[in-house]
């Protein structure tokens, strides 16, 4: 029987990673412990604070990068690991037996060093043949329990180190055993402590029973928690996974559409195809990066989870009572960290694409579904297609706003505007008026934050105030106070000269120079920059959208939140008299409403979603600028030294 025992056979549930020190790859020797539950040798932590910062007060793990907080005499002061150092014993001391090495353990009962045949498990040492038979001849160790070198080789009785029955001492009474638990102080105590310094009728004492079982308790909880927690990451891991097979059959399904087709029209759409590929090829890699990303941390939380599981498992295992109530905070903050992590997600729209062919192109891509359905019942998208017939609903003329050319308009939802001119000066005017009540005076906005160089405004849905101050965007709240700023593009080294906001809070700002566009999140940071073509100092953005003008070329011109074209409409023949185009905006059916600078001519056209020209809504607008839509659906007009508002009849 014996001889078929091998050291492996016998320690082959005994993971490595709990006998050696991860910094000298050597077995434990006096084993400490960090905050982050991860155990080192005393001498490698010590050598690991003089590297890091002989003085400081914090050391950081080498494994996790947590941060561990020194009191005292510094790593000295560490609890101590008992558990791994009776571990280290027992298996060394396996091993030498297992390995034909009994033979060197002397008897540790006599000065005669001899070898030893047995071990007696009450006095904790290895016996010769001649002590062995003095135990049993002395009365007091005839009751001792002795088993032969052969029964520990064999397995039949394992050996166990006596630092597992060790009963910690105080620190502060080393004559005292520590027996009592202050659950106020969180702390194993002796009984001299009870006295001197938790008498007090506010701490609260209890046996290290009861307290271990309120620990074991809370511990178990809180694994329960954390598994929970590592369940829900699996089943996102799971779910990600299948978005991510639904993905690539629609993506090859989406290839394999686009390649008929433009098989059938061969060499005249052959470019145009390679054209939709390469884009249907990034904006997978797009949603593939996502995919894995998510994967990716997710698979990386579950890893964590399960080592720290395996960790405090270990730990509740193998370590005494006293040293589980001495770590027991370190236990709990560990576990409740786990239970906070959320899996991350991946949007369900991310799996969709298709394609949809054209009667004049190839087609084109399709990121999201269409309600298509409920589109053709839509009676406003219907309108969006119609001639509309508006009036002048009222208009504001004053001292203050006619001082200088008003330039750019954003309403807010209580029927308030926000105006700029040409001075770059703020502008506040309500239009809730009526004919008994006298015209509203504009108000001028003293913004603290913004400087004299305010090139564009926007309003978000929540009525959050954008401003394109200088190179920089600037958002405030609705009392006008600073919430952040960020530069667009993420860069300096270019000057935007328009900005828009979207439905979803997303921002754009434009580049005359680049002929770009930088899309960003609500927060500042960037999506991505693309091309914009034209581009100048007018932009609006509707429905996954840019659509802006240019001046000089006398054009209309939309892409979309990636930089593919949508159309380009040259306006020449759509402004009878002459003119430019200027301001532009969306409807809430997606009419595109174009305001045209001609002097004393000057008036706003109107434009179907796909950029079809419709008809001139409004003439002899004087020089209109800016224009926006009100929360009610009323047009409002910068239109040189006033402002007016025009409603649909």
């Amino acid at each position: 029987m014996a001889s078929n025992v091998t050291v492996q056979s016998v320690l082959e549930k005994i993971s490595v990673d709990h006998l050696e020190c991860s910094i000298c790859t050597n077995r434990f020797r006096q084993p400490k412990l960090l905050d982050c539950l991860h155990s080192f040798c005393l001498q490698c932590l010590q050598e690991l604070r003089q590297s890091q910062d002989p003085s400081g007060t914090k050391l950081t793990c080498p494994l996790c990068r947590r941060e561990t907080m020194l009191k005292g005499s510094g790593v000295a002061d560490l609890p101590n690991n008992f558990s791994f150092s009776a571990l280290v014993e027992e298996v060394t001391m396996q091993e030498k037996l297992l390995e034909g090495q009994g033979s060197d353990i002397k008897c540790q009962a006599c000065d005669e060093e001899n070898q030893a045949i047995s071990r007696c498990m009450d006095c904790d040492h290895f016996l010769c043949q001649e002590c062995q038979k003095a135990h049993g001849r002395m009365t007091l160790m005839k009751s001792h329990k002795i088993y032969k070198l052969a029964q520990l080789q064999s397995g039949e009785i394992v050996y166990k180190s006596k630092l597992r029955e060790e009963i910690p001492k105080c620190g502060k009474h080393p004559d005292q055993n520590l027996n009592v638990y202050c659950d106020t102080c969180e702390q194993v105590i002796c009984l001299m402590c009870t006295i001197l310094d938790h008498g007090n009728p506010k701490h609260s004492l209890i046996g290290l029973s009861e307290a271990f079982g309120k620990c074991k308790k809370k511990v178990e909880e809180l694994v329960s928690k954390v598994s929970k927690s590592k369940t829900a990451l699996n089943t996102t891991i799971e779910k990600t996974c299948i978005s991510h097979k639904k993905l690539d059959i629609m993506f090859a399904n989406t290839k394999e559409k686009i390649s008929k087709k433009a098989d059938q029209e061969v060499a005249k759409i052959r470019q145009e195809e390679q054209k939709l590929l390469k884009e249907t090829d990034r904006i997978y890699q797009e949603r593939v990066t996502t995919f894995e990303a998510a994967l990716a941390e997710n698979s990386k939380e579950v890893t964590k989870t399960e080592h720290k599981l395996e960790e405090v498992k270990q730990l509740m295992n193998q370590a005494s009572c006293y040293e589980i109530l001495e770590l027991q905070q370190k236990l709990l903050h560990n576990l409740s960290e786990l239970t906070g992590k959320q899996p991350q997600q991946v949007p369900d729209k991310l799996t969709f694409m298709d394609f949809e062919e054209g009667e004049r192109s190839l087609g084109r891509l399709i990121l999201k579904e269409e309600p298509k359905a409920a589109a053709k019942q839509s009676p406003r998208s219907a309108r969006s297609c119609v001639k509309e017939k508006w009036e002048l609903k009222t208009e504001f003329k004053n001292s203050e706003l006619g001082k200088t050319w008003l330039q750019h308009v954003s309403a807010l939802s209580d029927n308030n505007i926000v105006l700029t001119n040409l001075n770059n000066i703020l502008f506040t005017l309500s239009l809730t008026n009526s004919q008994h009540t006298p015209s509203p005076i504009p108000q001028r906005l003293q913004i603290n934050g913004l400087t004299d160089d305010v090139r564009c405004i926007a309003v978000s849905k929540d009525d959050k105030l954008l401003a394109l101050d200088g190179p920089v965007v600037k958002v405030f709240n609705k009392q006008h106070q600073l919430l952040h700023q960020f530069t667009p593009g993420g860069r300096s080294d270019s000057q935007p000269t328009c900005l828009a906001v979207d439905g979803s809070n997303l921002i754009a700002v434009g580049y005359r120079g680049k002929k770009e566009i930088s899309l960003h999140n609500p927060d500042g940071s960037l999506i991505r920059r693309l091309p914009a073509p034209m581009i100048e100092y007018d932009l609006t953005m509707y429905n996954h959208r840019l659509i802006y003008t240019n001046y000089g070329n006398k054009r209309l011109v939309c892409v979309d939140y990636y930089g593919t074209s949508v159309f380009s409409v040259d306006m020449t023949s759509n402004m009878q008299g002459g003119g430019y185009p200027t301001g532009v905006c969306c409807d809430s059916d997606d009419s595109i409403y174009v305001a045209v600078d001609g002097y004393q001519t000057g008036g706003i056209l109107h434009f179907s979603p796909d950029g079809k020209y419709i008809e001139c809504v409004i003439k002899g607008c004087d020089s209109p600028s800016g224009i926006t839509f009100t929360s009610g659906g009323d047009l409002v007009v910068a239109a040189g030294w006033s402002v007016k508002v025009y409603h649909r009849v």
